[in-house]
């Protein structure tokens, strides 16, 4: 027989002991109770409370070893002062798992933590688990079990069950988000507010969600990640599984307190490195907590679009305009309708009103018939063109906004994909959306959430297709024995080109000159025009003092530059003139950035895009792990908005793409095999033109090993 585990017990217990039950409503002892048995929770209802024999009719026991029957989950709604008793009475009496609502432990300085760890070991000991400190509870609806303090459950008559898991490191929220779902017509499968997660984590109830039967979507809020690696692990368990985990994750400037000198790791904070990290493994990031719940319910209630491209359908030209703007800002397309598409809607109206977007009321009045019905075969008319991968409908204050709805949601089921509704209508629509809330079909408040939502879930259905793992590569032994003997700190540009050709990354040929005359030879063994760098250990970014001298053509030019550069280090305070780096001049169409950056949590991660010196101002880069595919980096280079730039833009040669794929990949390949000693590199310029693609400037920072 299968043991249980702790959440699968903690979600469906047969018995629940309520510590501090009471029948005043408006403490948490008396509202946990009343919501057990508001919901009638099938299982045994044990009320502690030494004061009183029988609380809410129900009998009540002076502890919990009292009880003499076992106990599952225990809810600790004591003052933080009487924690340790009511622990040492749980453990006495063999409870499985506590919940604990109290506050007043990790989150309010050093003495809430030792008490807090006082807790989790009388737990450990005794082989309890522990939700919380500091929560509101959870609940699972299809067990009619509900231990969450919220509103939304207070004032609402129905447990509403559903097929959405919601993991919450906020209570608030959680009851917020709830309270979100109930208007939309939704439920949760189960839902779980943390708290300080002493001891049961996100990743403890994410795991049980990919599992979970009832469980079709996974939401989460979250402040922080307390075993990234898992975390990352679950995620891809949970594509693995077709069940899309949707999140937002509060601490997004992280990266402005970061004062480091790479363009990468300045643009590559601990939130971007998350937020890259969870995206390539397919996690769906959102920005607010309520659209959260909205894309969350439109996942399960509407099925995926079949392309980018967007039908739109409006009872006001002006809509459609705004929504074909807010359509292409998504990052997806305007659809038009085919030659073919057309002429099948000739019978329902003028040729001059088929197309896209589709303004209702430019059709004249003749031609629409019966409105609902003639308004059905048109959307669905036109959801039949191949070339249409979903619809939206934005519902303006139109007449029969009721009949609109139920038209909508019937061509939606009938062309078999998503006709997204708008309710523009603010409170005046609200009977069309309650005919849709009473269906089970969302709508979205605003063009923007539903041009959101559908961005979103064609990203995730086109990602399905990507395979974003491969083997570990074999490690380099040039690399190896490069990596040996490299100096800590920041490295030289000629020392980083030399690892990074070690790792077979093309880099431009350059000899390292210590005087004038060396230079001039130098210069005449790569051949002229050259490049001519200043190297200083103290300097990093070169060509912000003058440190860089391009399309040097003889050898009076080279000496009297030499002179220069050294002069350029006077202002520098501290500055030592480490030489000069002569090399081949390069020629480019487009100049690209590709680096790495070690972060704590999520290890190495590559980022790359356009760079040069504008890197900055443009910030059209994309950062992945630095483990990625080639096809998950090829198809992050086909998103950069500059990415024309490598196709042939206005008669350009166009970049040999597989061989610039190759370069990054290796680069990434080379922050996995050095690890956390390779603090950060940079290849900035890479110099692209058609297939010559070569790295021109180079810096890293190599570290001591731990």
């Amino acid at each position: 027989m299968t043991t249980p585990s702790p959440i699968d017990t903690i979600l469906n217990p047969g018995s629940v002991a309520i510590l501090g039950a009471s029948d005043d409503l408006a403490k948490w002892g008396g509202s946990m109770l009343a919501l057990l048995k508001k919901f009638e929770f099938p299982g045994k209802i044990f009320p502690v409370n030494p004061r009183s024999p029988v609380v809410q009719s129900l009998p009540a026991f002076p502890s919990v070893t009292a009880i003499g029957q076992p106990v599952d989950v225990a809810l600790l709604a004591v003052p933080h002062e009487r924690a340790i008793e009511a622990f040492e009475d749980c453990a006495r009496a063999g409870v499985k798992a506590i919940l604990m609502v109290t506050s007043q432990f990790a989150e309010s300085g050093e003495a809430g933590q030792k008490l807090q760890d006082t807790l989790v070991d009388i737990a450990r000991r005794a082989g309890i688990r522990i939700i919380g400190p500091n929560c509101m509870g959870y609940f699972h609806s299809h067990a009619n079990l509900c231990l969450l303090n919220a509103q939304a459950l207070m004032r609402n008559p129905v447990l509403h069950k559903g097929s959405i898991a919601l993991i919450s490191q906020s209570g608030a929220l959680a009851g917020a988000m709830l309270a979100r779902a109930y208007d939309l017509g939704a439920g949760f499968s189960f839902c779980v507010s943390l708290g300080n997660q002493a001891d049961l984590e996100v990743c403890d109830f994410l795991e049980y969600a990919i599992s979970d039967p009832q469980t079709r979507v996974i939401s989460l809020y979250i402040e922080g990640v307390k075993s990234p690696q898992r975390f990352i692990g679950l995620l891809r368990q949970a594509r693995a599984a077709g069940k899309p985990v949707l999140l937002v994750k509060a601490g997004r400037t992280d990266s402005g307190k970061r004062a480091v000198q790479s363009h990468t790791a300045s643009m590559a904070g601990a939130y971007q490195a998350f937020e890259a990290a969870v995206r390539y493994e397919s996690a769906v990031v959102v920005d607010d907590f309520l659209e959260l719940v909205m894309q969350a319910v439109a996942w399960t209630s509407l099925p995926p679009p079949t392309g980018r491209s967007i039908a739109v359908f409006s009872g006001s030209g002006g809509g459609g305009a705004v929504a074909s703007d807010l359509v292409d800002e998504a990052g997806l397309e305007t659809a038009t309708l085919s030659p073919g598409t057309v002429q099948a809607l000739a019978p329902l109206m003028p040729e001059s009103c088929a197309h896209l977007p589709f303004d209702l009321g430019a059709v004249p009045a003749s031609h629409r018939g019966t409105n609902a019905q003639w308004l059905q075969e048109v959307i669905v008319g036109m959801m039949a063109d191949p070339g249409i991968g979903a619809g939206i409908f934005v519902m303006t204050t139109q007449p029969d906004m009721v009949g609109a709805a139920r038209t909508v949601m019937a061509a939606s089921q009938l062309c078999g994909k998503p006709v997204v509704f708008v309710n523009a209508a603010s409170s005046c629509g609200s009977e069309a959306t309650d005919v849709l809330r009473a269906a089970g079909m969302v709508r979205f408040e605003s063009i923007r959430e539903a041009t959101r939502y559908l961005a979103n879930r064609l990203a995730f259905e086109q990602r399905a297709g990507v395979p974003l793992l491969e083997a570990p590569a074999p490690a380099v032994p040039a690399v190896a024995a490069m990596a040996s003997g490299l100096p800590v700190g920041l490295m030289s540009e000629y020392q980083t080109k030399q690892l990074f050709a070690a790792a077979g990354i093309p880099v431009t040929a350059g000899q390292v000159a210590r005087s004038a005359d060396e230079a001039a030879s130098a210069a005449r063994a790569i051949g002229f025009p050259v490049v001519m760098k200043l190297m200083s250990a103290q300097v990093s970014h070169k060509s912000d003092i003058g440190g860089v001298v391009l399309n040097v053509r003889d050898e009076a030019a080279v000496r009297q530059n030499f002179g220069a550069l050294q002069a350029a280090l006077a202002p520098v305070p501290g500055a030592t003139f480490d030489g000069c780096l002569v090399q081949q001049m390069a020629q480019a169409d487009a100049e690209l950035l590709v680096g790495t950056h070690w972060d704590a949590q999520f290890g190495p991660m590559l980022m790359f895009g356009f760079g040069g010196t504008l890197v900055e101002l443009q910030r059209d880069t994309a950062l992945l792990p630095a483990s990625a595919s080639r096809p998950a980096i090829a198809e992050a280079l086909a998103g950069l908005r500059l990415y024309p730039l490598l196709t042939g833009f206005r008669g350009r040669e166009p970049a040999d793409l597989e061989r610039l794929v190759d370069l990054i990949h290796r680069m990434g390949q080379l922050a996995v095999q050095l690890g956390e000693q390779l603090a950060e590199c940079e290849a900035n310029p890479v110099m692209v033109r058609g297939n010559s693609i070569v790295v021109a400037d180079a810096r890293a920072v190599w570290k001591e090993k731990a």
